[in-house]
Protein backbone atom coordinates (compact mmCIF):
# COMPACT_ATOMS: atom_id res chain seq x y z
CA UNK A 1 0.00 0.00 0.00
CA UNK A 2 1.22 3.62 -1.15
CA UNK A 3 0.90 6.28 1.85
CA UNK A 4 2.15 9.47 2.40
CA UNK A 5 5.14 9.25 4.66
CA UNK A 6 3.45 11.87 7.08
CA UNK A 7 0.90 8.28 7.88
CA UNK A 8 3.83 6.42 9.38
CA UNK A 9 3.89 5.75 13.31
CA UNK A 10 7.45 5.73 15.17
CA UNK A 11 9.07 2.42 14.31
CA UNK A 12 7.70 1.64 11.01
CA UNK A 13 9.48 1.78 7.71
CA UNK A 14 8.67 2.15 4.56
CA UNK A 15 10.07 2.12 0.66
CA UNK A 16 10.08 5.38 -1.03
CA UNK A 17 8.28 5.49 -4.20
CA UNK A 18 7.73 9.28 -5.63
CA UNK A 19 8.12 12.90 -4.50
CA UNK A 20 4.96 14.82 -5.20
CA UNK A 21 6.61 18.05 -4.58
CA UNK A 22 8.05 21.17 -6.84
CA UNK A 23 11.48 20.36 -8.54
CA UNK A 24 13.19 22.56 -6.53
CA UNK A 25 12.26 20.93 -3.16
CA UNK A 26 12.00 17.84 -4.59
CA UNK A 27 15.35 17.44 -5.34
CA UNK A 28 16.45 18.88 -1.96
CA UNK A 29 14.81 15.57 -0.84
CA UNK A 30 16.20 13.84 -2.84
CA UNK A 31 19.80 14.61 -1.94
CA UNK A 32 18.72 14.67 1.66
CA UNK A 33 18.25 10.71 0.90
CA UNK A 34 14.39 10.22 0.20
CA UNK A 35 14.96 8.93 -2.75
CA UNK A 36 13.40 6.00 -4.62
CA UNK A 37 13.42 2.74 -3.39
CA UNK A 38 15.37 4.29 -0.36
CA UNK A 39 13.77 2.61 2.85
CA UNK A 40 12.87 5.12 5.26
CA UNK A 41 11.97 4.41 9.33
CA UNK A 42 9.48 6.74 11.40
CA UNK A 43 12.16 7.45 14.68
CA UNK A 44 9.79 9.73 16.19
CA UNK A 45 6.27 11.72 15.82
CA UNK A 46 6.27 15.12 17.04
CA UNK A 47 3.66 15.45 19.90
CA UNK A 48 1.31 17.71 17.60
CA UNK A 49 2.45 15.68 14.92
CA UNK A 50 3.92 18.29 12.86
CA UNK A 51 7.56 17.88 12.68
CA UNK A 52 8.25 13.67 12.53
CA UNK A 53 12.04 12.13 12.37
CA UNK A 54 12.93 9.60 10.25
CA UNK A 55 15.77 8.05 9.39
CA UNK A 56 16.73 7.66 5.69
CA UNK A 57 20.32 6.53 4.64
CA UNK A 58 22.76 6.66 7.91
CA UNK A 59 20.81 10.48 8.95
CA UNK A 60 17.81 10.90 10.85
CA UNK A 61 15.89 13.94 9.17
CA UNK A 62 13.07 16.11 10.59
CA UNK A 63 10.42 17.11 8.18
CA UNK A 64 7.72 19.36 8.45
CA UNK A 65 4.30 17.45 7.91
CA UNK A 66 3.70 19.17 4.78
CA UNK A 67 7.04 17.97 3.10
CA UNK A 68 6.61 14.68 4.83
CA UNK A 69 3.22 14.41 3.15
CA UNK A 70 4.68 15.03 -0.50
CA UNK A 71 6.67 11.91 0.53
CA UNK A 72 5.03 8.59 -0.87
CA UNK A 73 6.07 5.28 0.54
CA UNK A 74 5.42 1.76 0.01
CA UNK A 75 4.70 -0.11 3.70
CA UNK A 76 6.98 -2.64 4.18
CA UNK A 77 5.63 -6.10 5.12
Amino acid sequence: MVVPLSQLNAGEQAQVVWIASEPDTARRLTDLGFAPQEPVTCVIKGPDRCMSAYQVRDSVIVLRAANAAEILVKLSS
